[in-house]
């Protein structure tokens, strides 16, 4: 720690000279300050290295995680229930489809198909339908 002082009182304040007063270390003070001072560089290292330990953790998990999209598509016509559906696109590995939901699970079909063409505008159509609905629920009194 450095004070400072003024080296004689009868100087003017506007030129104080300034005289640093040093304290005196023992060898064992300057031990244990240079050992503080490397513990808290071995502290910034630990604090580096579980941050980057947690990036590399988290980022494995994520290539661990499933990719859940359509890879192949079938061109057959879905004769099971069809509850929703999902375009879409195409983003390696995945292929442009539209995924179909039934109570079988999702059904991987091509885009390009007449009846899968049909099957989204009869769903949008209800969908539409049904948010018309609603509106007319909401807005009527009770």
């Amino acid at each position: 720690m450095m004070v400072f002082k003024p080296i004689g009182d009868h100087e003017q304040p506007d030129h104080l000279h300034l005289q640093p007063c040093l304290r005196k270390q023992t060898r064992g003070q300057l031990s244990n300050s240079h050992n503080m001072h490397l513990s808290q560089k071995s502290m910034g290292s630990l604090a580096v290295i579980a941050v980057l330990l947690c990036i590399a953790i988290m980022g494995a998990n994520g290539q661990q995680k499933k990719s859940e999209c359509c890879k192949e598509v079938s061109t057959e016509k879905i004769t099971v229930p069809i509850t929703g559906f999902q375009l879409q696109r195409k983003n390696p590995p995945c292929v442009k489809a539209v995924i179909f939901f039934t109570n079988e699970g999702p059904k991987c079909s091509h885009w390009r198909e007449n009846w899968v063409q049909d099957k989204i505008l009869e769903l949008r159509k209800l969908q539409s339908a049904e948010k018309g609905q609603k509106k007319d629920s909401s807005m009527a009194a009770p």
